[in-house]
């Protein structure tokens, strides 16, 4: 694709035009063809491709390289992309986090050490951060072979507050203290209507769940099983392997918490009671799906 291609299709996304120089080391790191593909599918009518277009002009930008330079990124600049397209926004609020050395910063760098997109400042321990510390609220539930990390989340389109489930596989060779991929997780954002129906399932009002169509490329899917004893929690993503985790019912206090706090967050005229009784009401008219009453 030619460099006035190129720039054309960046200004009609509202996005500043890249240097030759730019693209040139992006083709060299083998992230051409993800960014070609997402220009062709701008130009194409495929608005969703904008964000994946403004990460990479994001990520390429001289100050966004020298702002990781600054906080140890080594990663290449193809690994980089990969992970802004996938983290969107929370990966550049993180580095502007530490850029302004605001109250988020430890915690901003914490998520940025734990993507491998920065290091541990030099002779420092890595410093405990509070659960409830800014940018992202976000805890993590351990499994044998796999891990979920729930976090905070804001959609992009309407900005309704709800939460993303991310899986990540165990890695081989943690020894006694297990590793996680977390750089390679599976993430599903859950929509509103789908967080009031994870809500009715953790409160074992229905046994099972599954949303399916996540992601840009819709092949993203969750599902959940209340199963007596505990919850099994499954994130699928087309051509790779499975996140399973088995939840236990004190762990899923914490997930209740966090989505009642969220959706009270978009509606904050309403009471818990309230949305007690709108899971309930829906529950109600979906009954092939609903548990015994007690």
């Amino acid at each position: 694709m030619k460099l006035s291609e190129i720039t054309s299709i960046l200004a009609e996304a509202s996005l500043p035009a890249l240097s030759r120089d730019q693209l040139l080391e992006l083709a060299g790191s083998g992230g051409g063809k993800r960014f070609e593909a997402a220009l062709i599918a701008f130009a194409a009518g495929e608005r969703q491709a904008r964000d994946e277009l403004e990460a990479t002009v994001r990520v390429l930008d001289a100050k966004t390289r020298a702002a990781l330079q600054r906080i140890g990124g080594q990663l290449p600049v193809d690994q980089l992309v990969a992970l802004a397209c996938r983290e969107q926004r929370r990966f550049f609020n993180a580095i502007d986090a530490i850029e302004s050395r605001s109250a988020r910063a430890a915690a901003a760098r914490s998520y940025l050490v734990e993507l491998g997109a920065a290091a541990l400042p030099v002779a420092a321990a890595p410093t405990p951060v509070p659960a409830a510390d800014p940018p992202y609220y976000s805890f993590k539930i351990f499994g044998s072979a796999a891990a979920l990390c729930i976090a905070e989340a804001t959609t992009q389109a309407e900005r309704k507050h709800t939460i993303n489930v991310e899986g990540a596989v165990a890695l081989a060779g943690g020894g006694a203290r297990k590793a996680f991929d977390w750089p390679n997780k599976i993430v599903v954002q859950l929509t509103v209507q789908e967080a009031y129906q994870v809500l009715a399932l953790l409160e074992n009002k229905i046994r099972s769940l599954r949303f399916d169509g996540h992601g840009r490329a819709h092949d993203k899917s969750l599902q959940i099983e209340f199963q007596d004893s505990h919850y099994f929690f499954r994130l699928i993503q087309r051509g790779r392997a499975a996140v399973a985790v088995q939840v236990l019912a004190v762990d899923s206090l914490q997930i209740v918490s966090l989505l009642y706090k969220q959706l009270l967050r978009n509606d904050p005229h309403l009471r818990i009671e309230d949305i007690r009784a709108m899971v309930d009401r829906m529950v109600g008219m979906a009954a092939p799906y609903s548990v015994k009453p007690a």
